[in-house]
């Protein structure tokens, strides 16, 4: 099959880069040929080379992110267009809040379906930011995708479809290929530590966690913080002394020795979130995590005994007890990192996901309306499957 992506300006890292490069390397590997266009040229190192492939084209706007004008755009996409008509496309994706990805529609022939993926959580205060163009995206998509239910519900009850799949992101697990150690009991003097890792703006809940630091009850919890933006330098977590603050991070081995030093990760959201990423790579390391009931949040506590949903409305004081109930059930050993995995392989591993997105786009038709993930006929691997799959 022949497959024409587009996603407006990527980032150099990010969770919708890495989930469009996965997807593309994944129907690659698959056999099929994919051409993916991008309005910038601003990809990071490690995600191109995990895009080398024979079957795979990138065709990118030579100009930064952030640094070309609507109108520029426009006109090379529209360019771009015109000339990927002489091909047959089976599927062409687009991606991303932009409405030029009616733009890249043109390339479509008459057996080709055309799909678009929301990415983000697409609640009220985000529609107030969509351009008319974009939801004319949204309205006419033939075929439209939600990363999370919650974002499939908002979508339809937005746009009045009764049409839109859930389908989740595809992501490599930074902590593949190795066993995940059970969780052993913690003796009173060993600190725990609690980690976020993300943007670093302030719908993410820096400030929570800041002020979570200086709780007495949680004197026992250092807290790390590794990600970069503008809001946070890193003068401003001086001082707090159970705040360590790391700088931003890669993706590949080091997001792996991250993981691998936590005892837990943490998101405090105050906007909703469509998919939170960090937690699927927190799960892939078999971490326990604190998050509020934000968005499509809820829909990764799969294994609940590893998991804590808090209100998204809490005291500092209600936020506290919740992350002492966590942290004691870490200290006492009664959280299990096993199994925390194995909820991950079973809904979020590149094997489960990618076999779901190949029947999506391969098998017209293989979910119905409103379905997708865990609804699909892919079949889940079991703890059994997966303890199996260590010892070969």
């Amino acid at each position: 099959m022949n497959f024409l992506f587009y996603a407006p300006q990527m980032a150099a890292y990010g969770g919708m880069e890495r989930h469009i490069c996965s997807l593309a390397a994944a129907c690659c590997a698959a056999g099929h040929t994919v051409e993916l266009i991008t309005t910038s040229n601003s990809l990071g190192a490690e995600l191109r080379a995990s895009m080398q492939h024979p079957r795979l084209t990138l065709r990118e706007l030579p100009v930064a992110r952030g640094r070309a004008s609507g109108a520029r755009k426009a006109w090379w996409l529209l360019r771009q267009t015109l000339a990927a008509r002489v091909r047959h496309w089976d599927v062409i994706y687009t991606n991303g809040q932009s409405g030029l990805a009616r733009l890249v529609w043109l390339a479509a022939g008459k057996r080709t379906r055309v799909v678009h993926h929301h990415h983000t959580a697409a609640d009220e205060k985000e529609q107030a930011t969509w351009s008319d163009g974009f939801r004319k995206v949204l309205k006419t998509a033939p075929e439209l995708v939600g990363c999370s239910r919650a974002t499939q519900q908002q979508l339809a009850r937005a746009l009045s479809r009764s049409n839109v799949h859930f389908l989740p992101y595809l992501t490599a697990a930074p902590a593949a290929g190795g066993w995940i150690p059970e969780q052993r009991p913690k003796p009173a003097h060993e600190r725990l530590h609690f980690g976020f890792l993300g943007r670093l703006v302030v719908e993410k809940g820096i400030d929570r966690i800041c002020a979570l630091s200086q709780r007495p009850e949680l004197a026992d919890i250092s807290w790390h913080i590794h990600g970069a933006g503008a809001d946070y330098p890193p003068k401003f977590f001086a001082s707090y002394r159970n705040v360590l603050y790391h700088g931003a991070f890669s993706a590949g081995p080091q997001l792996q020795r991250i993981l691998q030093d936590l005892d837990a990760t943490v998101l405090f959201s105050t906007h909703n979130e469509g998919m939170p990423l960090s937690l699927i790579e927190a799960m892939s390391a078999g971490l326990p995590w604190i998050a509020t009931d934000r968005g499509g949040t809820r829909e990764l506590a799969l294994s609940p005994a590893n998991c804590q949903v808090i209100p998204p409305n809490g005291t500092l004081e209600s936020d506290a007890a919740a992350v002492r109930s966590l942290a004691d059930r870490i200290r006492s050993g009664t959280t299990s990192r096993a199994e925390q995995y194995f909820a991950y392989a079973a809904h979020f591993s590149p094997q489960t996901v990618s076999a779901v997105w190949s029947t999506f786009f391969e098998t017209p038709g293989a979910l119905s309306p409103g379905q997708g993930g865990g609804d699909s006929k892919v079949p889940a691997l079991t703890p059994a499957a997966c303890t199996a799959s260590k010892s070969n």
